[in-house]
């Protein structure tokens, strides 16, 4: 029996309702998180990824949403390792905490003053594929004055729904959005970055993009581990072409190469070696086998 965290209580995921005419449900007014947690055989000892980072985003996206759950930083990792604790979590795992108002009501304001708050477990496969070919989708990232990208709202992701259904339709595994102005903005969930005269480029907040705690991490450990320059800059649509190597970034797909857009193929259509590094690297990190970089991980049993 999986247990998940539930408005307060540690329950059997059976019992865990709502009622159809609950706002969230009917109109998408939620904040969610996707962390990871990885399992260190050797080690016995799960860990999950910078933790705090996502619960800090988690709170300013409700406060963005007017969503004031009760809860600290502090608290909400607490309760997070208490239930892989409850579920005697042994594998890798992807975590998923979400911040809903929990009133029956069909009018679509923010101003509520009942909110809910859910954390439950699912299992990491996402992808499955080692590299993967992905188009431009006919649909435009949601702009800071529609629906705030940097907001991880559940409304919001009809967006990515829309753009990831047409790439899987059209025999692509992945769509790359644009910009209102024709600028690369980033994959229906995930942020993208593009090797090119051996730089790392990767776009802007300005280009409505999430500020991904992977994108982050990715930028940390090129510069300090392998010297390279990273430069947050407008990407035109055509430049992506041009790429010697193309990745993804996301806590799900983790680091994720990208070997043709559009049916063109990326430098030689195969696995780069700048990504293979970084790729490389980002799974010891995350798997507790880097101890220079601990200070990322909370670690469940040690």
């Amino acid at each position: 029996m999986e247990f998940i965290y539930f408005n307060g209580r540690f329950i059997p995921e059976s019992e865990a309702k709502i009622s159809v005419k609950n706002k969230t449900f009917n109109y998408g007014l939620g904040a969610i998180e996707g962390i990871r947690g990885y399992w260190n055989e050797e080690q016995q000892d799960l860990y999950l990824f910078r933790l705090e980072d996502h619960y800090q985003r988690l709170l300013n996206s409700c406060k963005v949403l007017f969503i004031n759950i009760p809860y600290t930083v502090k608290e909400l990792c607490e309760i997070t390792v208490e239930l892989m604790k409850i579920n005697k979590v042994r594998r890798d795992i992807y975590i998923r905490p979400i911040a809903f108002i929990n009133l029956p009501s069909l009018r679509p304001d923010l101003f509520q003053t009942e909110y809910g708050l859910t954390i439950f477990i699912e299992e990491t496969s996402y992808v499955g594929k080692p590299a993967v070919n992905a188009m431009i989708s006919s649909w435009l990232r949601i702009e800071s004055s529609t629906i705030p990208p940097t907001v991880k709202s559940i409304g919001g992701y009809l967006n990515s729904a829309l753009a990831y259904s047409q790439a899987i339709a059209e025999g692509s595994d992945e769509a790359i959005f644009l910009t209102r102005e024709g600028n690369i903005s980033e994959a229906s969930t995930n942020n993208l970055f593009m090797v090119k005269n051996g730089e790392l480029l990767t776009p802007p907040l300005a280009d409505n993009i999430l500020e991904g705690i992977t994108r982050d991490t990715i930028m940390e450990i090129a510069e300090k581990e392998f010297s390279l320059q990273v430069n947050e800059m407008n990407i035109p649509r055509a430049e992506l072409y041009f790429a010697s190597e193309i990745f993804f970034t996301g806590t799900a797909v983790e680091v994720l190469p990208v070997i043709n857009v559009d049916k063109r193929s990326i430098g030689t259509g195969k696995i780069g070696p700048i990504t293979t590094n970084l790729q490389r690297t980002y799974l010891q990190i995350v798997k507790g086998n880097n101890g220079q970089y601990t200070r990322w991980l909370t670690p469940v049993y040690g």
